[in-house]
């Protein structure tokens, strides 16, 4: 093709139609296309909400089952108080290859889901590996249920039995949103930034451990800011530890709980869709104040303060190289290991207690269950963000974790990371798979609640702190 020259300075229109080459030339160098959705999945009234095994949610005489439309051995939910959504971000590097972060208000993420969602998208066009998707749970004890095929969840009973009809609905939902997010993409830049956060959340093992205090919370607030070329906001992914607990076990209503809440009132403040993708959770709930004035949390703002604060602050690239690597990684059957000790929160005693007694005598039982009662094939995946500018290069990295690690799990991971090159780390709880608690060796002796639900004995912190740091090395700068 060729070209015409020609003084601008003789043309009224001159300015204009630099304009229009400039937008041209911009587009055309562009690295990165970014695309969102929000999708509502709010599944029908009469659904179990999964999270707690108690109150209300519990049939009055269970095991003894009250069978209803969608429950077995949980009361039917009496209607919605908030929608829950099914988000998704799809990103579109300069060579084609996509990524996608897709995340759901419930429990967790289920990767039976995870694959029938991935599937329906795939068959509607949406060219996105298996290795390039992250399924994120919020952690709402309020969400939908009977969505899991986990046995040991339904029976417990969190989640209640699969009910095949809901499960495809929610596939569906999440196909959507990966379709429309896919849909949606255009020309973009991307930034991630991070802060600290502190008083919003409680340790709740405090007093229960000796190792731990109420402020022993893990205070990092990520943040990956996408703006479209021109600075207007597509999307804000924020990730921090906090358990989905406002409401308590006798809320029959479906909602987001106060992650929901803090993410409606980030798109009030900046614009786009928010995301929420939760961190090391496992023993972190939100302070007492914090959930006050329900559903208008007095959290919500606080939280959602800091990460337009730290999305402000956060400088955005268009040059930016996307790195995945996903790996799935066998468990084996469990190693459900009942203690005295770890049943009865054991942290004094003399020579004669019962915990030190049963350290000698090795008074438990190990149950060795299988992937019929609950996933032990989880994939970890690892996503670096090489977000580059004029005179330097951040590297971040994403790394999921498929349950709820406890906060010196999280501590760990992060210091792994740190030591691989990376400049900032967002641990993705709750993603790809829900396997339980991840207590440390420490936490894990000393029993309790989290202890109890850890399901791989005292070494599956250890499991899950080396399959991140496997795939992490995979993508390290």
């Amino acid at each position: 093709f060729f070209f015409f020259f020609w003084p601008v300075s003789s043309f009224a229109f001159a300015p204009t139609m630099r304009l229009f080459l400039l937008v041209i030339l911009i587009e055309a160098t562009v690295a990165l296309r970014a695309g969102v959705s929000k999708v509502d999945a709010t599944l029908p009234t009469g659904v179990p909400l999964a999270g707690y095994n108690h109150g209300a949610r519990r049939v009055p005489h269970w095991p003894e089952p009250v069978l209803t439309q969608y429950t077995t051995f949980m009361t039917a939910s009496t209607g919605h108080l908030t929608p829950t959504y099914a988000k998704a971000l799809v990103l579109e590097n300069d060579s084609g290859e996509k990524f996608a972060f897709l995340t759901i208000d419930a429990i967790g993420s289920d990767s039976t889901l995870r694959s029938m969602a991935l599937a329906r998208a795939q068959a509607r066009g949406v060219n996105i590996s298996d290795s390039n998707l992250a399924t994120h749970g919020s952690h709402s004890h309020s969400g939908p249920g009977a969505i899991s095929p986990n046995f040991l969840w339904a029976m417990a009973p969190a989640t209640d039995l699969l009910v095949p009809e809901l499960q495809e609905l929610m596939a569906d939902h999440l196909a959507q949103a990966l379709v429309e997010a896919n849909q949606a993409l255009q020309p973009a830049q991307l930034g991630v930034g991070t802060g600290q956060l502190l008083n919003v959340t409680t340790n709740r093992r405090a007093g229960i451990s000796p190792y731990l205090k109420p402020d022993s919370i893990d205070p990092n607030l990520g943040v990956i800011r996408v703006d479209d070329i021109h600075g207007s906001p597509i999307a804000t992914v924020w990730n921090f530890a906090i358990h989905g607990v406002c409401w308590g076990p006798d809320q029959m209503l479906s909602n987001s709980d106060i992650m929901g809440g803090t993410s409606e009132t980030i798109e009030s403040a900046v614009g786009g869709v928010a995301l929420f993708v939760n961190g090391d959770a496992g023993d972190i709930d939100p302070a007492g104040w914090a959930c006050d004035n329900k559903p208008d949390y007095k959290g919500a703002p606080v939280i959602a303060a800091k990460v337009k604060e730290i999305r402000t602050a956060t400088q955005t690239s268009q040059d930016v190289e996307l790195t995945a690597y996903s790996q799935l990684i066998p468990f084996g059957p469990t190693n459900l290991n009942l203690t005295f000790q770890r049943f009865e929160n054991c942290t004094s005693g003399g020579p004669l207690d019962i915990c030190t007694l049963c350290r000698v005598l090795k008074c438990d039982v190990n149950a060795h269950l299988g992937g019929a009662w609950m996933e032990n094939r989880p994939t970890f995946s690892a996503f670096r963000f090489a977000v580059k500018n004029a005179t330097s290069t951040t590297n971040s990295l994403l790394v999921t974790m498929p349950g709820e690690p406890l906060f010196d799990l999280g501590q760990e991971v992060r210091a792994d990371s740190k030591a691989l090159g990376f400049d900032i780390t967002l641990l993705a709880g709750y993603s790809n798979a829900h396997m339980g608690y991840f207590a440390t060796a420490p936490e894990y002796d000393i029993g309790g609640y989290e202890s109890q639900l850890t399901f791989w004995g005292i070494e599956t912190a250890e499991l899950v702190r080396k399959a991140a740091q496997t795939v992490a090395s995979a993508v390290k700068p």
